[in-house]
């Protein structure tokens, strides 16, 4: 799996009280996934903002689970929705 540079640093240092903004891409059919991703970020305390192209999911949750995110199975990619320049068009 991919982790962007901020996404590391997230998960080696969570600043308390921070909400993280991600986009997550999950392995596989993204349209199959959107039941697992709502249940996978359920368990952290996060939630699907929007559903982006090439099936990707605009997730917020807060910082301090974000390792925990990323340490699930399933998960094709995770970078923030600022390095990304929240230029993601829409499906």
């Amino acid at each position: 799996m991919y982790l962007s540079h901020p996404v590391r640093r997230m998960c080696d240092d969570p600043m308390p009280d921070e909400t993280a903004s991600l986009v997550v891409e999950p392995d596989g059919d993204a349209g199959a996934n959107r039941a697992a991703m709502e249940s996978t970020l359920e368990d952290v305390g996060g939630s699907i903002e929007d559903e982006l192209r090439f099936g990707s999911f605009l997730v917020t949750l807060p910082e301090e689970n974000v390792s925990t995110l990323c340490s699930r199975d399933g998960l094709a990619r995770v970078e923030t929705a600022d390095t990304l320049g929240l230029g993601i068009e829409k499906e």
